[in-house]
């Protein structure tokens, strides 16, 4: 006999995913080290941006025990363009945790994982329903889209309290026998079908129920709450070199951009008119203008204008005096290609690196 019953939500959902699932490299081995790992390159990081991270991540520290063991410095590097430098530092320091408490072993209870540094509730449902079978919502953004368009619901995904409505709303569609699968798919749906702009609904496996198609409100739904402005700081960036060695600092263990390593900054105390017309007098310092840039963090954007300054030996001498000097290091160091390939920078001056060791620099100096 032919069943008529309308799909439910999650057999409609499954029987999608069984068919489209993406083969993406932390699904083939699911477990909680590899999902946790997967799960944090993927915040604020798009899937194919994040995939070559998760491999050369996975080669260089196979487990979670090799990960405690390693230096914060070697972390950040492979970590190098990926941004958000404080996910790397949390998975170091809640690696090192669970070999002390968990004897190397993610633990497979929500309270616990919360506990980690760097791991909230979604990173925790995710852990639990992809690698431990548990029931339990993984709800992100595209899951909130999903869920809000699918029930007619005006949630945000910025709200806490929409968010526990929308975890509340999977749980009771979530089968017993794969929830993993069911949070992957409501990801997936999200992510490729249940768009932000221009939802292909056509494509959508739960078009048939969903609410907002059915009262046309696929744009109004989920709620947008406006971004805020955020200020923009302008910084004068100084590449200092001499005799093939390069000038970095490190910048300090807390605060944006921690631990990473930097070419100098114009001390925020003086004039950038005034630090030109110094360099006017000064001869022996060969001066190159490099293109500026803006680079935009999660609550401000700096505006970078660079200069290239190629002093006739290793010594800042009363150059010094101009420059931002941070801790740890507030006499920076001097470093050679080798060094400065190796150590990890942030990708806001990155460019301004890569620039240095793909082209040599032939110094002549320019007008300022």
């Amino acid at each position: 006999m032919t069943d008529l019953r309308a799909p439910t939500l999650a057999e409609a959902l499954l029987g999608w995913f069984d068919r489209t699932r993406r083969d993406l490299p932390w699904r083939r081995d699911r477990t909680p080290y590899r999902v946790w790992l997967a799960e944090i390159m993927l915040q604020q990081t798009q899937v194919q941006t994040a995939i070559p991270y998760f491999e050369r991540f996975l080669a260089r520290f196979p487990t979670l025990a090799d990960l405690a063991a390693a230096d914060e410095q070697a972390v950040l590097k492979l970590w190098e363009g990926l941004g958000y430098y404080s996910r790397a530092r949390n998975l170091l320091h809640a690696a090192k945790q669970v070999v002390r408490d968990f004897g190397g072993q993610l633990p497979c209870e929500f309270k616990a994982l919360r506990a980690l540094p760097g791991i909230g509730e979604y990173t925790a449902g995710a852990i639990l329903s992809l690698a431990c079978g548990a029931k339990t919502a993984a709800v992100d953004g595209n899951v909130v889209r999903v869920i809000s368009r699918w029930s007619g619901s005006a949630w945000s995904a910025k709200s806490a309290q929409d968010r526990r409505q929308a975890a509340d709303y999977v749980l009771a569609q979530m089968p017993d026998s794969r929830p993993g699968d069911f949070n992957e798919a409501l990801m997936d749906l999200g992510a490729t079908v249940c768009l932000p702009q221009n939802p292909r609904c056509a494509a959508c496996p739960l078009a048939w129920g969903c609410q907002a198609l059915r009262t046309n409100l696929t744009g109004a739904l989920p709620l947008r709450d406006k971004s805020p402005a955020v200020p923009t700081e302008h910084r004068l960036l100084l590449l200092v070199a001499a005799a093939g060695l390069w000038h970095v600092r490190q910048r300090p263990s807390d605060g944006l951009l921690a631990g990473l390593f930097t070419f100098d900054w114009l001390s925020p105390n003086r004039d950038p008119k005034r630090f030109r017309i110094y360099l006017q007098g000064r001869d022996d310092i060969l001066v190159r203008t490099l293109p500026s840039l803006t680079h935009r963090f999660s609550h401000l954007a700096w505006h970078i204008d660079a200069l290239r300054l190629e002093l006739p030996r290793a010594d800042l001498d009363e150059l010094a005096c101009w420059l931002d000097a941070n801790e740890p290091q507030p006499e920076g160091r001097w470093v050679d290609r080798q060094d400065l390939d190796q150590l990890p920078f942030p990708a806001a001056v990155d460019r301004y690196r890569r620039q240095e060791l793909d082209e040599p620099f032939n110094p002549s100096p320019v007008s300022l």
